[in-house]
């Protein structure tokens, strides 16, 4: 019996990592295809604005820099969002970018391993409850922990 239980136990912890790796890679997916999204309508933009200013010069009156200024406010609002779809990735696949050449690395590296620059230490989420304290001092700080390291304590004990 002990043998089928090991199994039993054995094949729960395979489909979890499994279901969990889908997962992740299926949230990587999603994201990227909303990046290429975005980028595809900053093109159109681009489009646009050349259409705009061609127009313009054509008909022999000044190009409109409020028509423009609006294009460019859009295309910088895509940029913006395709910033936080990116961290999003990383934030997925548990990992950072060297803050000098942008290599991909562990979270818990001090060093890049391709320019060698120092990396600063990642700040844990802490969470501050939101019991009004008579002063700041009474104030109780809780560690959050990621999800990550949660499963790595269940599966420990």
């Amino acid at each position: 019996m002990e043998f089928f239980d090991k199994l039993s136990k054995k094949a729960s912890e395979t489909y979890k990592f499994t279901k969990d790796k889908t997962t992740k890679i299926s949230g990587e997916l999603k994201l990227k295809g909303k990046i290429n999204d975005l980028k595809s309508k900053i093109e159109d933009v681009y489009k646009e604005i050349g259409k705009i200013v061609y127009e313009e010069l054509k008909s022999g009156t000044d190009v409109s820099k409020e028509e423009v200024s609006a294009k460019c406010e859009e295309i910088k609002s895509m940029q913006d969002e395709i910033e936080k779809l990116n961290i999003e990735i990383l934030k997925i696949k548990n990992i950072k970018k060297c803050i000098n050449c942008g290599a991909e690395l562990e979270l818990d590296v001090k060093f890049c391993s391709k320019c060698g620059k120092e990396q600063p230490e990642e700040v844990k989420n802490i969470e501050v409850k939101a019991e009004e304290p008579a002063n700041a001092e009474q104030a109780e700080v809780v560690e959050v922990k990621n999800a990550d390291e949660e499963q790595k304590d269940e599966t420990n004990e």
